[in-house]
């Protein structure tokens, strides 16, 4: 098994059922008090708690070498090409697929899961050996997904999660599995565990926050599951407003209006949270920077991407971001497909993540990379370096 760096130790990752508003951009606040026992990081625990979020979870990329099969008709299914947290693993993908010399499409599923599911079909119609939906759970588009397994088509895990997440059958051939002993929806509430970890630490145990809830994929609820938990375990700390939004917000521009509405109708939070954080360019830096209150807000959002390293280097206020390195992912990806075609057994990839803002693990310029070389790592395993 592949070492891992672990910030410190879980917490735990069992919450109760969360109340959160079924309609998309509804807005729900919570001042309840529930009288409970729990004690929060005050101090010492918060300044732990910041150091942890700063060290995050990282493991390593495989050892177990392999030989990429020739001639495979590779499709890369995107959740939606106009976002970073989509368009980037994308990219990685299609590197890695003609550093192998798969041939390679790119099919954009422009956010919605009508998108998704015609470049599954087409995928499919174009005997594709094996597809890699980005950032897609199967349950959005299980009968199309169902149609290209029923034809052949092997899928490989991509960021979303299997239909096995909501009870039904696997599709997927395998998922990427990211980190050791960790399982997909671990691994998403791990993201929303960190950002919360920062905004502890940065509010000295007194977090008051605005929590944006992703409604449409199945992990977007496990990153609130994971945040809600753990600032459940801060005393002092307290979910002031949640605001759901959903895929359709970004594609149809109105996300940037929900979330200043948001801002105004809850003008006591100290600090906001991003599940994605290719949203931050998509408006919601913008409504923080117009709102007039940044000097007193700490931002913290889900996996970065160039655009959101930029914004940590330019945005004027305190924003710290989940440092994920992509392209590892997208290799790992890869990789995964690779043993999944040859018939051989998935293997961990390692790609974890830690918070970035401006004092902390921040690159120089350009985006995000960890301290570990995994392109060297992948070419030696695929023996094409």
């Amino acid at each position: 098994m592949n070492p891992i760096r672990r910030a410190a130790p879980w917490f735990a990752l069992a919450v109760a059922p969360l109340v959160l508003s079924a309609c998309s951009g509804a807005i729900s606040s919570s001042n309840d008090d529930d009288g409970g026992s729990a004690s929060g990081p005050t101090g010492e625990e918060a300044t732990a708690a910041l150091e942890a979020a700063y060290t995050g979870e990282t493991g390593e990329p495989p050892t177990v070498e392999t030989s990429p099969p020739a001639d495979v008709n590779l499709w890369v299914v995107s959740c939606g090409e106009q976002v970073p947290s989509c368009s980037t693993p994308v990219a990685g993908m299609k590197e890695a697929g003609e550093l192998i010399g798969w041939n390679v499409t790119v099919c954009d599923g422009q956010l919605n899961p009508g998108g998704w599911g015609t470049c599954l079909r087409q995928a499919t119609s174009a005997g594709a050996d094996v597809v890699i939906p980005v950032g897609i759970d199967c349950v959005s588009v299980e009968a199309p997904m169902r149609e290209a397994v029923d034809a052949g088509v092997e899928i490989v895990g991509g960021g979303g999660s299997d239909c096995t997440a909501v009870g039904g059958d696997s599709l997927l051939a395998s998922e990427r599995l990211q980190l050791p002993d960790t399982s997909i929806e671990d691994y998403w509430r791990l993201n929303g565990q960190l950002q919360a970890d920062w905004l502890i630490g940065k509010s000295d145990g007194a977090a008051k926050v605005l929590l944006i809830n992703f409604t449409d994929p199945v992990w977007g609820p496990w990153i609130t599951a994971g945040f809600t938990d753990r600032i459940a375990e801060c005393e002092e700390c307290e979910i002031v407003s949640t605001l759901d939004l959903a895929n359709s917000d970004i594609a149809g521009n109105t996300a940037a209006q929900k979330f200043s509405s948001a801002l105004v109708a809850a003008p006591d939070v100290n600090a906001v949270s991003v599940p994605v954080g290719g949203w931050l360019s998509a408006g919601l830096a913008q409504a923080v920077q117009a709102s007039g209150r940044g000097g007193d807000l700490a931002v913290s959002a889900g996996f970065g991407d160039a655009s959101t390293m930029d914004l940590v280097r330019s945005a004027g206020f305190d924003l710290g971001v989940l440092g994920y390195a992509t392209e590892w992912g997208s290799y790992g990806s890869i990789d995964t497909a690779i043993r999944v075609l040859n018939g051989e057994e998935p293997q961990v990839q390692g790609d974890g993540f830690q918070m970035v803002d401006a004092d902390n693990n921040l690159p120089a310029e350009g985006d995000y990379e960890p301290d570990v070389d995994y392109k060297a790592a992948y070419e030696a395993l695929w023996g094409v370096s």
